[in-house]
Parts: C-alpha cells; sequence; structure tokens
C-alpha cells in the first residue's frame, strides 16, 4: 500500500520503516520489518532506525532458537544499550512492551512493572 501511494504524481515517500510481531495459532510469533519502498521481511531477530547495522550485527552473532522470554529480552535489551548514544541507559530512555499470549487473550504489560 505504501508503495502504491506514492507512485502517484506529487507524493513524497513515507520514509518510515515499521517493526511488526504478531502471534498466530499456526506459525507461533513472528516478527517482520518494512520499509519505505513497502518491501516486507520475516526476521527472527532484526534492528531497524540509527545504527540498526551495528545491532543486526550483534543480533546475527548472539542469537540462538529456542530463546526463553528472559533471554530474549535481556539480548533485545543488549543489542539496544550497545547501540543507543548514551552512557548510561535508564528506563527513562528505553521502554519496552511485553506481549504474551494464551487462548483467546493477550497481555501486554511494561517492564517496569
Amino acid at each position: 500500500m505504501k508503495q502504491q501511494y506514492t507512485q502517484f504524481g506529487g507524493l513524497r515517500p513515507f520514509g518510515a520503516a515499521f517493526l511488526f510481531a504478531g502471534f498466530d495459532r499456526v506459525y507461533g510469533y513472528q516478527l517482520y520489518s518494512t520499509d519505505p519502498s513497502g518491501t516486507y521481511v520475516g526476521w527472527k531477530a532484526t534492528a531497524i532506525g540509527t545504527k540498526n547495522l551495528a545491532a543486526k550485527s550483534f543480533l546475527k552473532q548472539e542469537y540462538k532458537e529456542g530463546l526463553t522470554l528472559d533471554e530474549g529480552l535481556g539480548l533485545g535489551l543488549k543489542s539496544m544499550t550497545k547501540t543507543i548514544d548514551t552512557t548510561q541507559p535508564n528506563p527513562k530512555k528505553i521502554e519496552v512492551l511485553l506481549i504474551t499470549g494464551g487462548r483467546e487473550r493477550i497481555n501486554a504489560r511494561n517492564l517496569d512493572e
């Protein structure tokens, strides 16, 4: 849709990338990224934004199949703290939302809860 919209004269590209995460009963948890061209790709772990190449390199080295929720959270936080522009990462600079599911229910909670 993004690409089709911007192909008409005078319209600028959106210029935004997004990460989408979801869950379904057939494939389980899934992660997709999309870029301004409208291309979407599925991932096990990825990063977007400033310094995404450094974060992707870190994730490529450290990611392993079968991570627990806590291990995955720790890996994501390590990736972020290695690539953000601060010497003192803290909850005011990093926000994390955990989405877990059960039968017909999705539970969301902030990391500080």
